[in-house]
């Protein structure tokens, strides 16, 4: 049975502005997929807490609501037709789907209920969030948040479901959830003398890092495109996450320093280039006040890997000293930055390929740590068979000019990589080759290192 509620918020602030950096990125990509843009949907899923009842996890929810402005903001186009943040204040309304399961089908429910929720797209003009509630013997059991990504990122998400966790557990008592920098604050600062001072240091970057940009990171790989364009696999991989943490502890480095490194060696073998261009995914949040931003907050950054003459660990070494100064710099201004493309493109008489993407979340905690010892090559061979490939659903088109694009996150105990590219220059069976690549290098270099250890 489904039922619905409206809940109505009154927020204390409303204004408008422009899109933040973070928002821009955003925006300029979930563009080029308008209006089917299901995909930059983003999910949690919350355990309702004993003793809570419907009322209370609607109270939550208006809460949760007021408190983040990002939450109640809509994207009305200007005169150029660009978006700008809306804030309101009150007036709002927030429906809210219920739907009733068996004690034991509550979970598979709020599994259904969320795909539900985050299969069509969000329009610009309606608040960015949607909510729905699986209850059993009259109790609510999950709650369910599908947030539009111009709203919020990954990090900012986990923030989310921590702050409505606060509010589920004590719903009648004063709010305890830390004040944000809500997303009006942030773009004034961007706008202002700090912003600005960011942005051309940014810019600094960005312009000697075009420098070295090749024109086509895939040079002469022109062919057949598969019938739909754009084709993406996955693979999940125990024995990769084993490989990826035992050698960011020998080597003192984090697991993302790790997994570039291994990307990087790939990607030059695969372009047949000694030196490859890539987009980094950044986070950027660093300090204090950059972790208490609400709304999105990453944009991805050039970075330039120099493999002429390296081996593995002078790789990372390279990796380490690029990546921590892409992350310093990770903030930028879309337009500022467009501008300087379009610039070094008239100045080399030639284009700057911006078509590969690397996004890389992988935390240092693990469960699965062993010693270097002689088990290891065991151990290693007993997780193999655990790895596996799946297949994603191809599209048609992807963000304007991106040919390569991958991405690893931690599950549990395995890391997934996921790759997706432009089949006019690289196939899929390419695809799976370079993610069985991926693994197969990371569990070699350790196994080596592992060797070295005992020996």
């Amino acid at each position: 049975m489904t039922t619905f509620h409206q809940v109505r918020f009154a927020g204390g602030r409303s204004g408008d502005a422009p899109l933040t950096w973070g928002q821009q990125c955003i925006w300029d990509e979930a563009k080029t997929f308008a209006p089917h843009h299901e995909h930059f949907n983003l999910s949690a899923m919350i355990d309702v807490p004993g003793g809570a009842d419907l009322a209370d996890a609607l109270t939550a929810l208006r809460k949760l609501v007021e408190q983040r402005e990002s939450l109640r903001t809509i994207y009305p186009l200007d005169l150029s037709g660009y978006p700008r943040q809306c804030v309101r204040s009150s007036g709002g309304t927030l429906d809210v789907v219920e739907r009733v399961a068996g004690e034991d089908e509550t979970r598979s429910e709020a599994v259904a209920l969320t795909a539900e929720l985050q299969r069509s797209p969000f329009s610009l003009d309606e608040i960015p969030i949607r909510a729905g509630i699986i209850t059993s013997d009259a109790r609510p059991r999950h709650l369910i948040l599908v947030i539009f990504h111009l709203a919020t990122d990954r990090w900012d998400l986990r923030n989310i479901k921590r702050e409505l966790k606060q509010l589920l557990a004590a719903p009648l008592q004063r709010s305890t959830i830390p004040k944000r920098v809500q997303t009006l604050d942030q773009a004034a600062s961007e706008q202002g003398p700090e912003g600005k001072a960011i942005a051309e240091r940014s810019l600094r970057y960005w312009k000697s890092q075009l420098v070295a940009a090749p024109p086509d990171m895939f040079p002469g790989r022109a062919s057949d495109p598969d019938s739909l364009r754009f084709q993406e696999t996955c693979v999940e991989s125990p024995v990769l996450e084993t490989a990826i943490r035992e050698l960011s502890r020998h080597l003192k480095v984090s697991p993302t320093v790790i997994f570039l490194a291994v990307a990087s060696i790939l990607l030059g073998k695969l372009s047949g280039k000694s030196e490859v261009f890539f987009l980094l995914g950044c986070h950027n949040r660093f300090s204090d006040n950059d972790k208490m931003v609400a709304g999105p907050f990453s944009q991805d950054t050039p970075m330039v890997v120099d493999l002429t003459d390296a081996d593995f660990q002078q790789v990372v070494r390279r990796i380490w000293y690029a990546s921590l100064t892409a992350y310093v710099v990770a903030k930028w201004d879309p337009t500022r930055v467009a501008a300087a493309v379009e610039e070094a493109t008239r100045e080399r008489g030639s284009k700057v390929d911006l078509s590969c993407n690397v996004n890389v979340t992988l935390g240092r905690d693990s469960g699965l740590s062993v010693s270097a010892s002689r088990a290891d090559a065991e151990y290693i061979e007993n997780l193999r068979p655990q790895t596996r490939i799946i297949s994603m659903p191809g599209s048609s088109r992807d963000r304007a000019g991106r040919r390569f694009f991958l991405r690893a996150h931690n599950s549990s105990h395995a890391i997934v990589v996921s790759l997706r590219t432009d089949t006019s220059v690289v196939s899929s069976e390419e695809g799976v080759n370079f993610l069985e690549g991926v693994v197969e290098m990371a569990v070699q270099e350790w196994l080596r290192i592992s060797r070295e250890v005992v020996s």
